[in-house]
């Protein structure tokens, strides 16, 4: 049976690799040899993963840039104008549904987001930027579903940060932005909450990261959540980059779908990104952290779900392989999600 589609004008990716080359059992790639010093590949479960080097400060650096600001409007609860509301279409198993993105420009009659850093936006069921009650967030529950958009990311490259996840807010205090927002980083002054990131890139890169909250990690007893991630798949330079010579060119549009397969209860996330005859799929799972994100994180009862762009001068740790270990400049180019 094919599973329901969430065709959305939000939304992207996922991890680990069935790819075009064998790269099976032992052997090893060439794009692994284009990862840079602050992580390794290792197998674990089968799997292809980056793991996180003792010694990398790059990684440890990304747990002080908080993703953007929030939009607030007017205040909370503010009542917004039709240029702030964000009212946007999404596909929900063949039936068109008003959702809004309270902030975001929207364009196509509500069917193409446009991003400019440095703000990010949440789902919401209607237009208020009353973040502290939950049953105002629309949270997609997306295991057995599928989830596909059009992207457009020309000249948004190193240093940018598109992205789109899901996170256990609201928490119940409103925090430092007074949107009562959480994640696995767990920033001070913030909520600290499991976190899937569905996709974050550019158009050097694409990447998914797991961040359960399970408070067993080992040389880490500090962390209520796995910082780093696990598992972590980022695709390799020569499946995604800007330019030819690359099996997806991201300065091109180019198609994203998701799927969340379960199969006896375990999870398997299965990114397809396509562009013309081009394909580029990735898997990742089953494995114990997602496992805990399906169950506890929580997948399985909703979570909501965060969008935006920002920038910094050290996304090395996102978009090294490409961009190299330097201080970064982000264009602010704008990106475009479509339905």
């Amino acid at each position: 049976m094919t599973p329901p589609v969430l065709r959305a004008i939000v939304g992207l990716s996922c991890a680990s690799s069935l790819l075009a080359r064998d790269c099976s059992g032992d052997a090893t790639c060439a794009a692994d040899d284009a990862i840079d010093s602050m992580s390794a590949l290792q197998t674990v479960g089968g799997e292809r993963v980056r793991v996180p080097m003792a010694n990398s400060t790059a990684r440890r650096d990304r747990s002080s840039a908080p993703r953007g600001v929030p939009f607030l409007g007017g205040g909370k609860g503010s009542v917004l104008g039709a240029h702030e509301e964000g009212k946007l279409l999404i596909e929900e198993d063949g039936v068109l549904k008003t959702y809004y993105l309270p902030g975001a420009t929207i364009e196509d009659a509500g069917r193409t987001v446009k991003f400019t850093p440095p703000l990010r936006f949440y789902l919401m069921k209607e237009p208020t930027t009353d973040y502290s009650d939950a049953a105002k967030f629309y949270k997609p529950i997306f295991p057995g579903k599928t989830f596909t958009v059009d992207m457009k990311l020309e000249n948004v490259g190193c240093g940018c940060n598109v992205n789109f996840y899901l996170v256990d807010m609201p928490v119940p205090e409103a925090g430092k932005d007074n949107d009562h927002y959480c994640d696995g980083q767990c920033f001070d002054g913030l909520g600290c909450c499991a976190e899937f990131d569905m996709n974050e890139g550019n158009n050097a890169v694409q990447q998914i990261t797991n961040h359960a909250c399970t408070r067993d990690y080992d040389g880490h007893p500090d962390w209520a959540c796995h910082k780093w991630g696990e598992p972590e798949v980022k695709m390799s330079p020569w499946e995604f980059s800007g330019g030819r010579g690359h099996t997806i060119d991201g300065n091109k549009p180019f198609t994203f779908s998701q799927q969340f397969k379960m199969t006896d209860g375990q999870l398997q996330v299965i990114t397809t990104i396509t562009q013309g005859a081009a394909k580029v799929v990735k898997t990742m799972g089953p494995n114990a952290q997602l496992q805990a994100m399906l169950n506890t994180g929580s997948l399985l009862n909703g979570m909501a779900f965060v969008t935006g762009y920002w920038t910094a001068s050290d996304m090395n740790w996102l978009d090294g392989d490409i961009c190299g270990s330097g201080p970064e400049h982000c264009s602010g180019a704008p990106a475009y999600i479509s339905n």
